[in-house]
């Protein structure tokens, strides 16, 4: 019988942007985006996900000069937000900052999710598997050391401050993540799906 592949994933794209996308560059962009950014075959193997933002200089143009600068995420996962990025900046369109002043650094936010199906061949000893409480604001502060401009993150810790009663702290969270989401040109998320472990062969 034919080999089956080792994964089957869909993935799926969803785009943000801090302004309406309805026939706009914008929504040109994050089709360029969505149709060319992968999840990476090592990053599924490894299950690796997060946050990855990359800092861009444009000119007073509105085009991106230099070499961006990159901020969270694992070796596979940011190669492939710094290739699909070189694709879009040889297609840049300065209308793409939507009305952002040109002469700035902006940001572009990239988050990789990974959804695990069913193994089609199950491992009895799954059930016996204990997995070590994690603590949610220990695992916040990890991926914001990693990554310290997602948005995301801070809106996140933010939440959490707020159900913990550390109001204060959560006020402080949601202002720095309103003001880098200001910042953004867009936020791109990517979700795998699909069974972990496919038999090679029937």
């Amino acid at each position: 019988m034919k080999k089956l592949a080792s994964f089957s994933f869909l993935l799926i794209f969803i785009c943000y942007s801090s302004f309406a996308q309805s026939n706009s560059p914008v929504k040109e962009m994050n089709m360029f985006l969505s149709k060319n950014v992968k999840y990476p075959k090592e990053a599924r193997l490894n299950e690796e996900t997060g946050n990855i933002t990359l800092s861009i200089t444009f000119d007073e143009a509105g085009y991106p000069v230099g070499e961006p600068q990159i901020y969270g995420g694992d070796k596979s996962l940011s190669e492939e937000v710094l290739r699909t990025f070189d694709l879009l900046k040889a297609n840049w369109n300065p209308e793409f900052l939507d009305g952002k002043t040109p002469g700035e650094e902006y940001l572009m936010n990239f988050e990789f999710h990974l959804q695990k199906g069913k193994d089609l061949v199950s491992n009895p000893l799954e059930k016996y598997k204990k997995e070590k409480p994690v603590d949610p604001l220990v695992k916040l502060n990890k991926e914001i050391e990693k990554n310290p401009f997602a948005s995301k993150l801070y809106m996140d810790r933010a939440e959490y401050f707020a159900m913990i009663g550390e109001n204060w702290k959560s006020k402080l969270d949601y202002n720095q993540a309103k003001f880098l989401k200001d910042q953004e040109i867009t936020n791109i998320v990517i979700v795998g799906y699909g069974p972990i472990n496919s038999p090679k062969s029937l």
